[in-house]
């Protein structure tokens, strides 16, 4: 008898107690992560009230969501004019239920061309907004924005948030 049959010798338990473990990692995983995705996702709720105030160039909004302490915009703003847009920014005013305003975000608007439609996203994080209102400024205004008005920030979901957990950032 050599040595390495002690090792061989019955290895098959092992294998099978082995592969338990890894499939209940696997199932904890799976149901954490979807825990997790729906436990974000509750957090979430639409924000039903926005208002436009610009008729050119044509803004609308696709999906605006909040949360306690942050929240998103998305939509598309659709050149109807006939000249290029070059130095527009979006404003957007984040209002609470009480209409205070709660912050202000500038997003540029990329060289639109005549009839071009551009998609835009920004995200947000003040506590408790209700309802945002979106215009359309000049690069005048811009001068006086600081630099947090004028920052982009990422948009968190459950990716973003199960990524920040796992590095450390969030909690």
């Amino acid at each position: 008898m050599a040595y390495l049959d002690i090792w061989m010798f019955n290895s098959k338990p092992r294998m099978k107690v082995f592969l338990c473990y890894f499939l209940i990692f696997i199932t904890f995983f799976i149901f954490s992560d979807v825990m997790v995705y729906l436990y974000t996702k509750s957090l979430y709720q639409p924000m039903t009230s926005y208002e436009i105030v610009s008729q050119t160039p044509e803004i609308t909004v696709t999906e605006a969501k909040a949360s306690t302490a942050s929240g998103n915009v998305k939509g598309t703003v659709k050149n109807n004019t006939n000249e290029k847009l070059v130095t527009q920014y979006l404003k957007f005013e984040f209002y609470t239920e009480r209409n205070v305003q709660t912050g202000i975000k500038y997003l540029q608007l990329n060289n639109l061309e005549p009839n071009a439609e551009q998609n835009y996203e920004i995200g947000f994080h003040y506590d408790n907004v209700n309802s945002v209102k979106i215009s359309v400024v000049g690069k005048e205004e811009i001068e006086n924005a600081t630099e947090e008005q004028l920052k982009e920030e990422p948009i968190y979901g459950p990716s973003g948030f199960i990524g920040g957990v796992i590095s450390g950032k969030i909690f």
